[in-house]
């Protein structure tokens, strides 16, 4: 199995692993170098959010929380992978569900990964309030993805059309619709209730997801679905200790919100290989692929 991983994923993982010691480096050697200049103290911060999360807190840095920090890398190597598979999809054209017939979600999560990257890198530098206003709208992004997803299929099963082939009106509307609803949650709802619709947004996804599951059995690979629910459950518990102060160590490598921001990342990255897995059947495509080879080949003879 690791052979395996390792053969069709080498290039990947080589480059996922230097991005992210050239990362950490990067923090390391800019920490060194522009300590206490004072850049973030122009700017408007909230008081008391040096000690709102457990690492300790150096205002006098130039990346503030430096593990936080880091720890966001995970969201760029997502948004690299998912944009790879987008462009894969693009140039194979054979699709065989819903994302394959779709780019457009690939390139979207794509996206809203590399935005998680740049809002929580941004936010967990600085502390300030721009940037945790930046960082509150790509929570919204990320939990809207799956919904938007799941409306869809279940738009697909309710009026009976197949899910391999673009359907340009429909996706244009949800497209539009979901699309309101980021721009007024990300501009005129206070960040007071931020939790409150992430946390019905994830109730209300996986309803639709039971639902899906219920009238269209069989269709997805369900180990990535248990993976997202745990991998999700664990950053919640975790984002939950990290505020309670419950099994903080402020000097410690190990802090709370970094595995929140790591097992959050791995919940993303597993739903999308779960919604990818959709009619997943290689071994399928490639008897039919053969059948219509050797039809042609009789009809030419």
């Amino acid at each position: 199995m690791r052979a395996i991983l390792w053969r069709h994923h080498k290039n990947t993982i080589i480059a996922s692993s230097i991005a992210t010691a050239l990362f950490g480096l990067l923090i390391f050697i800019t920490n060194k170098l522009f300590y206490n200049i004072g850049f973030w103290n122009h700017f408007l911060f909230k008081q008391g959010i040096e000690v709102w999360f457990c690492e300790t807190t150096d205002l006098k840095n130039l990346i503030r929380q430096p593990i936080n920090t880091f720890t966001n890398i995970t969201y760029l190597v997502n948004a690299v992978f998912f944009t790879v598979k987008g462009v894969e999809d693009y140039r194979r054209r054979e699709p065989y569900n819903l994302i394959t017939a779709n780019c457009f979600y690939s390139f979207t999560l794509g996206a809203v990964s590399l935005y998680t990257f740049l809002g929580s890198t941004f936010f967990h530098s600085s502390l300030i309030m721009f940037a945790s206003k930046i960082d509150f709208s790509a929570v919204y992004s990320v939990s809207l993805y799956p919904l938007m997803y799941f409306t869809h299929r279940i738009w697909l099963l309710l009026t009976k059309r197949e899910s391999k082939v673009q359907h340009l009106k429909g996706m244009l509307f949800l497209i539009t619709v979901f699309t309101i609803i980021y721009i007024t949650l990300t501009s005129f709802v206070s960040l007071h209730y931020v939790h409150e619709f992430v946390l019905s947004f994830i109730i209300l996804t996986g309803i639709f997801g039971v639902v899906l599951e219920k009238a269209d059995e069989g269709k997805s690979n369900k180990l990535y679905l248990w993976l997202t629910i745990i991998f999700i459950s664990i950053a919640i518990i975790f984002f939950k200790l990290d505020i309670e102060k419950i099994l903080c160590n402020p000097e410690s490598f190990f802090q709370p919100h970094s595995i929140w921001h790591i097992c959050n990342g791995c919940a993303v990255f597993y739903f999308y290989l779960y919604i990818r897995s959709e009619h997943y059947n290689y071994a399928h495509d490639k008897k039919v692929r053969d059948l219509k080879k050797h039809f042609l080949e009789v009809r030419n003879r």
